[in-house]
């Protein structure tokens, strides 16, 4: 059985593919430190979880050779683009440093055939793209210290994989959204900051809404994300997993449904998931946010023959508000909201 090292397995879409992986045949093993994740969304899966940090070079070495490590899904990262102008210290350290180490350790790990890698990137590292759709090709110019920490990993990872002869795919994801209520898996963050959920919590409590600028250059002034479900983007890293182990060549992949929606329209699509209108408020546009993020998938369809079948805008907020609901049953999973 192949053995599959998954860091950040605790987290939102590290925590989705551990079903998956295991369906398809494969034996995750989660590296996590839990300092964002949640022990209860790998557990319950029956798969083993070691707490630990990447920054923990013996540690790191020792799973690898004790678990015979065969591949390995990289998730481990901070992702809040507002954070990484506050602390692009940390973001360096965190997605670009420890990865490196990451990386180095597999590499010595077996040194005449290091293990496949598989990294989770984001569409961050394009910055403000010069035309929609995305493509694989199209320049990469980061505009926050979150993309650049993640456009500098997937340089070195590039590096790294031609001169160590290693097989690697990075997977861009276009904004995760949704959830897997089936398989106990969906967002929990003790300070969330993501669109859906933060609406569907104004919609349930109340609570004003903020969007973050609305004069950005889109249909209706507020900014557009292509939103793709989170069960999509699992099924898409374990497409990427059976491409490099069938023998395919490195690469990387755009991952995204191409059609984008505004905040005001997932606003709009809350409301009537919810049935309850939601207050909003103008605030400050954020800085290094782009004002569209639209992804062309045409080459992972083509190579991983993956097709998003979860990504309706409304599918995506009903299991979003599916999950919401039920995690109050979970002892310890982040801020709750009731119906």
């Amino acid at each position: 059985m192949t053995i599959v090292l998954v860091t950040g397995g605790a987290g939102y879409l590290g925590s989705s593919v551990l079903a998956p992986l295991k369906l398809a045949g494969y034996q995750p093993v989660v590296f996590d430190n839990l300092s964002r994740g949640f022990s209860q969304l790998v557990l319950q899966h029956n798969v083993p979880l070691v707490l630990g940090d990447l920054s923990d070079r013996s540690l790191l070495r020792s799973v690898l050779k004790a678990y015979r490590v065969d591949a390995i899904l990289h998730f481990a990262a901070l992702a809040n683009m507002g954070e990484s102008n506050e602390q692009p210290n940390h973001y360096y350290r965190i997605n670009t440093v420890d990865a490196l180490g990451l990386f180095e350790e597999a590499i010595a790990y077996r040194p005449q055939s290091p293990p496949a890698v598989i990294v989770s990137s984001s569409c961050a590292v394009f910055g403000i793209p010069p035309a929609l759709p995305i493509a694989e090709l199209s320049t990469r110019t980061p505009i926050n210290p979150y993309g650049r920490s993640k456009l500098a990993m997937e340089w070195m990872l590039e590096d790294l994989a031609q001169r160590y002869r290693f097989p690697t795919v990075i997977l861009r994801s276009f904004n995760a959204a949704g959830a897997d209520p089936q398989n106990g898996c969906g967002e929990c963050r003790l300070h969330e900051t993501h669109l859906i959920p933060l609406a569907i919590e104004a919609a349930l409590e109340g609570k004003p809404f903020i969007i973050h600028g609305d004069h950005f250059e889109t249909r209706d002034g507020s900014a557009i994300r292509d939103f793709t479900h989170v069960r999509d983007l699992a099924s898409a890293h374990i497409a990427a997993l059976d491409y490099l182990i069938a023998g395919g060549a490195s690469t990387d992949f755009n991952l995204g449904t191409g059609v984008g929606y505004s905040v005001r329209e997932v606003l709009n699509c809350v409301e009537r998931v919810c049935g309850r209108p939601i207050t909003v408020k103008i605030g400050r546009r954020r800085l290094g946010d782009p004002p569209a993020l639209v992804a062309d998938a045409a080459k992972a369809r083509q190579l991983l023959h993956w097709q998003p079948h979860y990504s309706d805008l409304e599918r995506i907020v009903r299991d979003a508000l599916s999950w919401e609901q039920q995690r109050q049953r979970v002892p310890g999973l982040g801020r709750l909201v009731t119906a």
